[in-house]
């Protein structure tokens, strides 16, 4: 038995200027061949792939493809588009009979040239393994998906998780599925229902948020034998593309009900998308008063508009102002921005130094103003890590060089590069303790949750500008289809005949 494996992860913010680079997935760890199983045989999807396959059978030999991951970012430009397309040719020519592929993708990634990088590497594998070898892809559930997509892979399987905790798990379920195609020698049916609907990410929680009976359903069908993979993709909504919105996908062995089933899910989605916009967050002033007068400690803020999960830069001054302004803040508050200048700046100054400058705002100015920021460095470092939590298992994190700085009761960490803005891992890695700060500034809508639901005293999410900001007026939509709820008033799906 011969698998190949690979992976192109990235989740892209069309409203990020900045471009995503190779540069940037170099930073991450580009892996061809046999480095994939080498170095990744225990990371996230791939890690799930491996291990299945290995259980399923030990005989299993893996021809690896690329792994070209890195963080959520802006638009990936033209010639790191050619570039990874280049090395998936390569490796596809090179890599010899194969009996299946499987692929670990987001699904809502873009290019300047390329509105769908998932559905088009989906395409290039399709067409150079033939219509014959079972091809599958994992998504985020976040996926915008399209046809292209439906029409490349013979399965695709998403998280049932949001906070996003399931990927090593969703690895296997691929597997679980690739092998009943070759074991049993069916090729699925998939029936999948577009909806003309995005919602802002605070809500999207499968645990406890109004999505959760949905993913409760989909794993209990998915518990029957004759469906392969049900998902529910509720959308990276900050991803100005065609086709934007959330997709119902079920993938049987012939099941006469799949269309019904999908449906009613539709349906469900459908009728949620109201609750789900019902989201309380307040502006900096008040969301960091608020923090100050909860009783006990940590508080933490969820800073969405500059959720570097979701894409933003991670450079928002607007809750710093805040903490500078009102200080005293018992316990101290502890922040992070990119800034790779501010980072140049205090290792001038050293450790023990003075720190003097403007900091934030240069990635995404539009949103964000630079603040004069005054501290003394405490720290300087390589930020390194291993992630395990939302989104990452075993993920190596490189965020470059670090500093911390503090200025009163505000201590700020400056990276070079963005990274994992919803874990307390950040932090921790820098010698910070967000456990007995007063209050800490998480830059997620809802996934930071996962980790710090455990030890903090209580929550509230800020209500800043940012391009990760639910504020869909002041964002400016150009590819999307339309009518597309709630960028336009419209109360039936049939309305949008685009879906």
């Amino acid at each position: 038995m011969r698998i190949a494996i690979g992976q192109l992860w990235q989740e892209t913010n069309t409203f990020n200027r900045n471009p995503t680079t190779r540069a940037d997935f170099e930073n991450w760890g580009v892996a061809v061949g046999d480095e994939i199983v080498a170095q990744y045989s225990e990371t996230g999807e791939l890690g799930g792939f491996i291990s299945a396959c290995r259980d399923w059978d030990a005989g299993v030999e893996f021809a690896g493809l690329v792994r070209c991951a890195c963080w959520p970012w802006g638009r990936v430009d033209v010639p790191t588009h050619e570039w990874i397309r280049a090395a998936f040719a390569e490796q596809l020519e090179s890599m010899g009979p194969v009996d299946g592929v499987l692929l670990a993708l987001h699904g809502a990634m873009a290019a300047d040239d390329e509105h769908d990088l998932t559905g088009a590497l989906l395409a290039q594998v399709r067409a150079a393994v033939g219509p014959d070898i079972p091809v599958i892809g994992t998504l985020d559930l976040h996926a915008n998906v399209t046809q292209l997509m439906l029409d490349s892979a013979d399965l695709l399987v998403g998280y049932h998780a949001c906070p996003h905790l399931d990927a090593f798990e969703t690895g296997q379920r691929a597997v679980a599925g690739l092998r009943c195609m070759l074991q049993q020698q069916v090729r699925p049916t998939t029936v999948s229902r577009k909806l003309p609907m995005i919602v802002a990410a605070e809500s999207h929680n499968t645990f406890t948020g109004p999505p959760a009976p949905l993913y409760r359903q989909l794993e209990a069908l998915e518990k029957e034998e004759d469906i392969l993979t049900a998902g529910i993709y509720m959308a990276m909504p900050w991803f100005d593309c065609p086709h934007l919105g959330w997709s119902v996908v079920l993938s049987t062995t012939g099941r006469r009900d799949a269309q019904q089933i999908v449906d009613d899910l539709a349906e469900q989605c459908w009728a949620l998308r109201k609750p789900m916009a019902d989201i309380e967050r307040f502006p900096p002033a008040e969301v960091v008063a608020r923090a100050k007068a909860h009783a006990g400690h940590p508080i933490v803020i969820g800073d969405g508009a500059d959720a570097t999960n979701s894409g933003a830069p991670g450079d928002s001054t607007h809750l710093l102002r805040e903490f500078l302004a009102q200080q005293p803040i018992p316990h101290g508050a502890l922040t992070f921005l990119v800034d790779p200048e501010a980072v140049a700046t205090a290792t001038q100054a050293g450790i023990g130094g003075p720190f003097h400058a403007f900091v934030g705002g240069s990635f995404a100015p539009e949103y964000s103003e630079p603040l004069e920021f005054r501290g003394t460095v405490e720290n300087l470092l390589d930020v390194n890590f291993v992630l395990d939590g939302h989104i990452g298992k075993k993920l190596p994190i490189h965020m470059g060089r670090g500093a911390v700085v503090r200025s009163g009761d505000v201590t700020v960490l400056f990276t070079e590069k963005n990274g994992p803005g919803s874990s307390p891992l950040l932090y921790e890695a820098a010698g910070l303790d967000p456990r007995t700060c007063g209050i800490v500034v998480a830059k997620s809508p809802a996934g930071f949750r996962a980790d710090y639901d455990p030890f903090v005293a209580g929550t509230y999410l800020a209500d800043c500008p940012g391009c990760a900001m639910p504020d869909w007026p002041r964002l400016n939509f150009h590819n999307v289809h339309r009518p597309l709820w709630p960028l336009n008033a419209f109360e039936l799906v049939s309305d949008a005949e685009w879906c």
